[in-house]
């Protein structure tokens, strides 16, 4: 959870923990817990930056190779964590277990990354969460269309706009509260909020599927039910199971989630496919060809997927192209090769220009939100700034920040 040259709200990568339901753990696999970021002074390791790709190899083989100063102060110990983490999480794909995807135009970043390792909140509280599923005001909408669903579900006032909040974003949603741009929130779960104190009620809640090792969640079914007769219009499949640091799931383990407990409300609200980063080889586009090939009887009225970029790599108005053009060219380009998705709409569930300013992200969101707002395909996004202080909450916790305010008023 990063936004600009912020710290991030935290900083541990959950990939494998058995899911005890009502803490708020967002991820998890059946293999051994690995750590990657442990403290603001490892940030330079996210996303696969340039500091870790070079610094990381050399690091890994001569340990004395001399640290950046962004990680002066590190022990040894920590950096070959974290480093052979993102050794391991950033290694290729096999390109002969891939399909190939033809998109008709490059993203206009290079190199792209292998996957958008975007670290979500992990936490091993066991404090009971509410299930609370009513929201104060139905003011905006999700712009979905015509997919043969309940039109009471999707039809609001106008917006399309998601905010993302976690356990630690305690009461932050009131500097939203009067916001008329807000459609809906999500927090990677099934609780609208997932620990005691946080807030979140002036729209709908979209519930997010996570599964533990067995590949079950026990209080879905209930709390789904629940959620879409309190007005949510949309149902989220796995998170990013293409991300070693997420959901980390197989094509088929997401095609065996999907049909258990997300297909079975088709009908009754919108069904996102998995949601998967903009990474290449076996990860992004090509996961989701695979999962495909494994959920042939599925539905789907949404292609979810995530979008991110670094600063460093890019200046604001080539970040804001590089969206464009994947959601124009590379994801159309999918969907048109894929009778499931030929009417299926977009959501960019995840987006971010990473280690950008306050002034950068605010002017990212200015460029890109009406775009997004007017265009048709799209049915739904969310910028992953968020509920938490240091991102679209100023760094005092005292009201929004620059890139907040624009996604509140904008």
């Amino acid at each position: 959870m990063h936004l600009l040259t912020y710290p991030f709200v935290l900083l541990t990568l959950s990939v494998v923990v058995p899911e005890v339901f009502g803490a708020a753990v967002h991820h998890v696999h059946r293999q051994a817990s690995l750590i990657c970021y442990e403290d603001n002074s490892l940030r330079a390791l996210e996303r696969f930056s340039s500091d870790a790709a070079v610094f990381c190899p050399k690091f890994l083989k001569t340990p004395t190779e001399a640290v950046p100063s962004n990680l002066a102060g590190v022990s040894t110990s920590r950096l070959s964590s974290a480093c052979a983490c993102f050794q391991k999480t950033a290694a290729p794909a096999n390109p002969a277990s891939t399909p190939a995807i033809s998109p008709t135009s490059a993203p206009i970043v290079s190199p792209k990354p292998t996957t958008a390792s975007i670290v979500k909140a992990s936490s091993q509280s066991t404090a009971p969460a509410s299930t609370s599923t009513t929201p104060r005001s139905t003011a905006s909408s999700l712009a979905i269309g015509p997919t043969g669903l309940p039109t009471n579900t999707i039809a609001y006032a106008g917006g399309k706009r998601g905010l993302v909040y976690d356990y630690n974003s305690k009461d932050f949603s009131k500097f939203f509260q009067d916001s008329r741009k807000i459609a809906f929130g999500s927090n990677w779960g099934v609780k609208r909020s997932p620990a005691p104190g946080v807030t979140f009620d002036q729209a709908p809640f979209v519930p997010t599927i996570r599964v533990d090792g067995n590949l079950r969640n026990d209080e879905w079914i209930a709390n789904v039910k629940a959620l879409i007769g309190s007005g949510s219009p949309m149902i989220f499949a796995s998170n990013e199971p293409d991300n070693t640091g997420q959901a980390n799931l197989t094509p088929a383990q997401a095609a065996t989630v999907y049909k258990n407990y997300v297909q079975p409300f088709k009908g009754q609200a919108a069904l996102a496919a998995p949601a998967i980063t903009n990474g290449g080889g076996a990860t992004g586009l090509g996961f989701l060809e695979n999962f495909v090939g494994q959920c042939a009887e599925c539905h789907f009225d949404i292609i979810n997927v995530h979008h991110y970029v670094n600063r460093r790599d890019v200046n604001v108005e080539q970040a804001v192209s590089a969206v464009k053009s994947y959601l124009t060219n590379d994801v159309a380009v999918f969907k048109a090769k894929h009778p499931q998705f030929q009417n299926a709409k977009i959501c960019l569930g995840e987006f971010w220009l990473w280690e950008a300013s306050d002034d950068d992200g605010a002017n990212y969101l200015r460029a890109l939100l009406p775009w997004l707002d007017g265009n048709n395909d799209v049915a739904c996004y969310q910028a992953f700034g968020g509920l938490w202080q240091g991102n679209f909450i100023n760094s005092a916790g005292t009201g929004l920040s620059k890139s907040g305010q624009v996604y509140h008023d904008l």
